[in-house]
């Protein structure tokens, strides 16, 4: 094998009778479209590329997508949460001191991200009530051909 380091890896490989695209070799094309960059879809009115949410939440913006619903309660923080709102009403630090209602000992941020959640998604949630971004379940798939050994 004969390498030249004046040459370019191009030639290098077509002297050595190696490939330097493999996509090549397999009948694949390169794409005609070239990229354009974001300045100049903008200048044209496009969209420009959705990836720069993360850029976006690292520079501490807001994403283009909106603040994300906050999760969904169970059925035990919904009780919990509604008595401590009945009890205390918006009074954070009664609520941590609360040791009878509050069993779990939840810090006040942590209340404050629950009654939001509460708030949010109100005392009974249901998917008809709020829309949460979840694709509907598939049905089952029907197995054809299939025996079931008893």
């Amino acid at each position: 094998p004969e390498w030249d380091e004046k040459d370019t890896l191009v030639e290098n490989y077509a002297r050595n009778k190696l490939v330097s695209d493999p996509n090549q070799l397999l009948g694949r094309r390169e794409k005609k479209t070239p990229l354009v960059s974001a300045e100049a879809r903008k200048e044209a009115g496009q969209e420009t590329y959705s990836d720069d949410d993360e850029l976006r939440a690292a520079c501490n913006l807001p994403r283009k997508s909106g603040k994300a619903p906050p999760p969904r309660l169970t059925s035990t923080q919904r009780q919990v949460v509604g008595a401590l709102l009945e009890k205390h009403g918006e009074n954070v630090q009664a609520m941590v001191m609360d040791i009878k209602v509050n069993k779990m000992q939840h810090s006040s941020g942590e209340l404050r991200k629950l009654i939001d959640a509460y708030r949010f998604w109100g005392p009974s949630c249901s998917a008809a009530q709020k829309h949460d971004f979840w694709t509907e379940k598939k049905p089952p798939k029907k197995l054809l051909n299939c025996r079931i050994l008893v």
